[in-house]
């Protein structure tokens, strides 16, 4: 698939079927993530694998952004090997932005392999963090859920097709 394609169909699914995920599927992603850029190339990420049915009974119960996906990404990054831009009078921690190139590029390379994923971050990371005993460095970013789609119900939001025109999102300086 070429890759305009492959961003073009990919969406934000709601709803999963009961299919498990493959595991050279799920290792498939997970290097993609491990090979993801990070600000110079620090790798602060920590991404744990929520996939047993009393870890993912733990996060439904802290947010419904895990839905009913079989396996659920926790994208973290540790605050303390992140990268800071501390020059330029701006500083700039780049934690979050690592975490959302990480996710993104496992989100795509999901799309590729055929599944369907929701990349979500409608919760409060400081529960999901102590529901988890995370140590205070780690920080939860996102979550990436991933699963193939219900065939009924996991279809596109009537919202997805819906883009604003190049001329509103890019002018030439």
């Amino acid at each position: 698939m070429e890759f305009l394609d492959l961003v073009k169909n990919r969406y934000s699914c709601r709803k999963f079927c009961d299919k498990n995920v493959e595991e050279e599927k799920l290792l498939q992603i997970l290097e993609a993530g491990r090979l993801a850029p990070t600000a110079m190339n620090h790798q602060p990420l920590k991404i744990f694998v929520v996939k047993s049915a009393q870890s993912l009974e733990k996060l439904r119960g802290i947010t419904r952004m895990a839905y009913n996906a079989p396996v659920v990404l926790m994208v973290c990054y540790d605050k303390d090997l992140c990268y800071r831009a501390l020059n330029y009078n701006d500083e700039h921690e780049c934690g979050d932005m690592d975490a959302s190139i990480v996710t993104t590029t496992m989100m795509m390379q999901a799309t590729e392999l055929g599944l369907n994923t929701l990349w979500a971050r409608g919760f409060n990371a400081v529960e999901i963090a102590r529901g988890f005993e995370l140590p205070e460095n780690l920080k939860v970013s996102c979550l990436l859920d991933v699963g193939y789609a219900d065939p009924i119900e996991g279809g596109p939001s009537p919202r997805h097709p819906v883009r604003k025109e190049m001329g509103e999102l890019v002018e030439e300086l």
